[in-house]
């Protein structure tokens, strides 16, 4: 199905790669009302989603992040200064351009070359699927990293949203973001209202909550983002009311 994001060049082809094994791990037709480029939700496959998580999740770093920067500077400029004023040496920071980079402490191993795998086709087709698709097992010291940090930094790109939004929830961490608008691709998606943390905010953030926010996104995402919708959803929702009550009881011992 071609639709109107498609046209307009909004289409992501890795959700289209995501979406198909998705549903031909659960044996579904994809129905003809989706566009595949630009689905309601970005869904997973089971197989993608246990690969994140069989991996260590134990948390040993602060803040983390490995991306590149010179891909939209315009957008990116604010994790530079975030990680100049909070990262420590607890923090992983990967600037994965490399060239004619100036470190920005201990805790930058850009210089060490690491990241992940680039979006790269032999045969120069930068839409396929070897250049959109980020392998797990190809791609494990960032996924590892990323799963063995509290909080990662998950700045726009070319479009507002950013894939590696899906990714830290996925590997069970907090996002932080510069606004609000870049925590959802689509209407449906903002409904979900995931739990994250503003770049501005990070200092006012209780970190008593921490566990059941992760929780509580992890419940979320297991409903919106897996097939069958259904199934899981029911479990989330109880789940979520529970965590809420949880969430008060711990506000008010604190005020």
């Amino acid at each position: 199905m071609t639709c109107l994001y498609c046209k307009n060049g909004k289409g992501y082809m890795a959700l289209k790669y995501h979406l198909e094994d998705a549903y031909n791990e659960s044996n579904i037709t994809i129905p003809n009302n989706i566009c595949t480029t630009s689905p309601p939700y970005a869904i997973f496959s089971y197989k993608y989603y246990n690969d994140i998580k069989s991996l260590n999740h134990v948390k040993k770093y602060d803040y983390c992040f490995i991306g590149s920067i010179k891909s939209d500077l315009y957008n990116r400029q604010w994790i530079i200064d975030f990680a100049k004023q909070y990262f420590t040496e607890n923090s992983i920071f990967v600037n994965t351009d490399y060239d004619d980079w100036v470190s920005l402490g201990s805790f930058d191993l850009s210089y060490k070359k690491l990241g992940y795998s680039p979006k790269f086709d032999p045969l120069g087709d930068g839409q396929s699927r070897r250049a959109q698709f980020r392998i797990v097992q190809e791609n494990l010291f960032y996924f590892e990293t990323l799963c063995q940090s509290k909080f990662v930094l998950c700045p726009a790109g070319d479009s507002p949203w950013s894939f590696r939004f899906y990714e830290v929830l996925m590997c069970e961490s907090m996002p932080i973001v510069k606004k609000s608008d870049h925590t959802w691709r689509m209407e449906n998606e903002k409904e979900i209202n995931y739990k994250y943390i503003l770049s501005d905010n990070v200092m006012t953030y209780n970190e008593l909550l921490y566990n059941m926010d992760i929780q509580e996104n992890t419940e979320k995402f297991k409903s919106f983002h897996l097939l069958p919708f259904n199934k899981l959803k029911h479990l989330s929702i109880r789940n979520i009311r529970i965590l809420n009550k949880k969430r008060c009881n711990i506000k008010q011992k604190n005020i």
